[in-house]
């Protein structure tokens, strides 16, 4: 894929994307947003990509947010309610509530507004020492409305939330892994090391195990635990598991003592 404003590599089943616009602390314009949108478009609809990581160019960002200087023209069609991002949201991410395949942030530097919500998008943050995080949109007289304010409250609680939203502060990556935002904090120089070793450690679980398990998590997030319990085996993506080949592929290479052979997922 072509791109401009991102650099996308794909090693074995993993998919690396970075956001590269250093010289803007990899803040993100209309354009990017429409790119970003694209590429986790196709890893989305690629069965030979399992796990995806989304990282900032350079050593000073992850991503500032939102580039409030390039002008955008509310009339482009392809723009989401008039603004300069797709239907998915800032950075392709944060309101692709459908997605079935998870995603890693490596966030290097700041993570700032809409680039701590693309972060929060993610499935699972690692974090190298020097990061922060913040949802400061408060500063420049907007609010965290990329999903930010609802993440966080349901990551947080009310009062620690409170206590980011309603300051507009950042915190560290230590606090962030204290608070259970971040899996894991390392030295800056080994940031996309540990990102690699977290999408390989999901990469060598079946992907139709990892997809029907993001299924039932979205369930439970929809319809609360009775419901979710009720419904779940009703789930395409449940039934999808349950009916292939990866439980006995599974259950035979566990009895074999190998690595399983899993499938690609529909």
């Amino acid at each position: 894929m072509d791109t401009k404003f991102c650099k996308v590599a794909v090693d074995g089943r993993i998919m690396t994307v970075t956001i590269d616009r250093p010289e803007m602390r990899n803040a993100l314009h209309g354009e990017a947003n429409f790119e970003l949108g694209e590429v986790f478009d196709r890893f989305e609809a690629d069965p030979s990509l399992w796990v995806a990581i989304l990282t900032g160019a350079g050593d000073k960002a992850f991503s500032a947010g939102a580039d409030l200087r390039t002008p955008f023209a509310k009339d482009d069609p392809r723009a989401f309610k008039g603004m300069p991002v797709p239907a998915t949201g800032f950075a392709g991410l944060v309101w692709r509530f459908a997605r079935r395949k998870p995603v890693i942030a490596a966030v290097n530097g700041f993570a700032l507004g809409g680039g701590f919500e693309a972060a929060l998008a993610c499935d699972v943050i690692v974090a190298a020492q020097g990061a922060s995080f913040g949802l400061t949109e408060p500063r420049v007289g907007l609010a965290a409305l990329g999903g930010g304010i609802q993440r966080i409250v349901q990551e947080l609680g009310p009062k620690r939330a409170h206590a980011m939203l309603l300051t507009a502060r950042r915190i560290s990556a230590a606090q962030a892994h204290d608070w259970g935002l971040v899996a894991e904090v390392v030295p800056d120089a080994q940031l996309m090391d540990c990102a690699r070793r977290w999408a390989e450690e999901i990469a060598a679980c079946s992907p139709a195990s990892i997809i029907a398990t993001k299924a039932v998590m979205k369930s439970y997030y929809d319809l609360g635990m009775e419901a979710s319990n009720a419904e779940m085996f009703a789930l395409p993506d449940v039934q999808a598991m349950l009916s292939g080949t990866d439980p006995r592929e599974g259950g035979t290479a566990l009895f074999e003592k190998r690595t399983p052979l899993w499938a690609d997922p529909q």
